[in-house]
């Protein structure tokens, strides 16, 4: 009903700006007609899977990752049997992994979040279950902020699938603890599902982060005790501020701080049984393409990875004809 709905108002702005430019308009032949309701639709498609990614940012931001994954990823059994969540440490495959590391994973970490404010401002939830914690205190203190920029978004030909790719230099900050900037890129496979886009493998490049110069209060004050001062700037070589001791290397001194490569953090490494190291050299921006074809780099596992675990691309292939 939707697909039909669309394409009697692509027909309709077709008609209507036949009608505007006069009877000489009636000299456009059938096929270039057919080329401007295409070329509606590309625009149509374009938008949508950049709300999708939008729609991203801000269910992360909010933690709300339950609702993501059910209202944003591919839903369809040959799509979930390849879909992909992939950092610099590699990739949680398939859409049960993601969910285990995505959904359950993040719970786990802001249960841990949510008690560490707790304690920290002396409130208390003793007597609480830990679903009674989260629904209160989930994401207190917290912020999860990958603003996107620079959309390079590409469809198929074939309108079945797209390709996306945003820089996104970002914050993650938590009260009590070290916050950091971390400046990444988000390289996104979309699959049409009927009339929806959906994600199907996303895969965040990390270039660096490091932590702030100051670290965060549990009572929301920022503790100045391990910021640089006027006098004694970090990196003078002229008793430097001390490291904040969340950080991950010398935050402080500005050369250490852009030579860090994340590529150590543990982050979704007991997440999944099945995770493969990606080659982070290569950073496919998208380009324009006919069809889907998982043999060209994209931003999911290679082809030979994803035989290696026995998926069966052929299914793949099969329900997309």
């Amino acid at each position: 009903m939707k697909k039909t709905l669309k394409i009697i108002l692509s027909l309709a702005c077709v008609i209507a700006l036949v009608a505007s430019l006069g009877a000489g308009a009636f000299a456009y032949t059938d096929a270039e007609i057919e080329k401007i309701a295409m070329d509606a639709q590309r625009a149509l498609d374009i938008q949508a899977v950049e709300n999708i990614m939008n729609r991203h940012v801000m269910y992360h931001c909010y933690g709300e990752h339950r609702e993501e994954m059910e209202e944003l990823w591919v839903q369809e059994p040959e799509n979930q049997a390849t879909a992909s969540f992939g950092q610099n440490q590699g990739f949680m495959v398939g859409y049960g992994s993601i969910w285990d590391g995505y959904v359950e994973g993040h719970d786990t970490s802001w249960l841990s979040s949510a008690k560490r404010y707790c304690q920290n401002n002396g409130i208390d939830v003793s007597g609480w279950t830990d679903d009674q914690i989260l629904e209160v205190y989930g994401g207190v203190g917290q912020l999860l902020l990958h603003v996107t920029t620079t959309a390079i978004i590409e469809i198929a030909a074939d309108g079945k699938t797209a390709k996306g790719y945003w820089y996104s230099p970002g914050m993650i900050a938590e009260s009590g603890q070290s916050g950091n900037t971390i400046w990444e890129a988000y390289g996104v496979d979309f699959v049409k599902e009927g009339d929806e886009w959906k994600m199907w493998h996303l895969h965040m490049f990390t270039d660096f982060m490091g932590s702030f110069y100051i670290t965060l209060g549990g009572s929301g004050e920022p503790n100045t005790s391990v910021a640089p001062t006027a006098a004694e700037p970090a990196g003078s070589g002229e008793a430097a501020a001390p490291a904040n001791d969340g950080a991950q290397g010398n935050m402080t001194d500005v050369d250490e701080f852009l030579r860090h490569d994340y590529l150590s953090s543990p982050q979704y490494s007991e997440f999944s049984k099945h995770r493969l190291r990606s080659e982070m050299e290569v950073v496919p921006i998208p380009v324009p393409y006919e069809t889907w074809d998982f043999s060209v780099p994209n931003f999911g596992p290679t082809q030979a990875e994803w035989e290696a675990l026995g998926v069966d691309l052929n299914a793949w292939y099969a329900a997309h004809q």
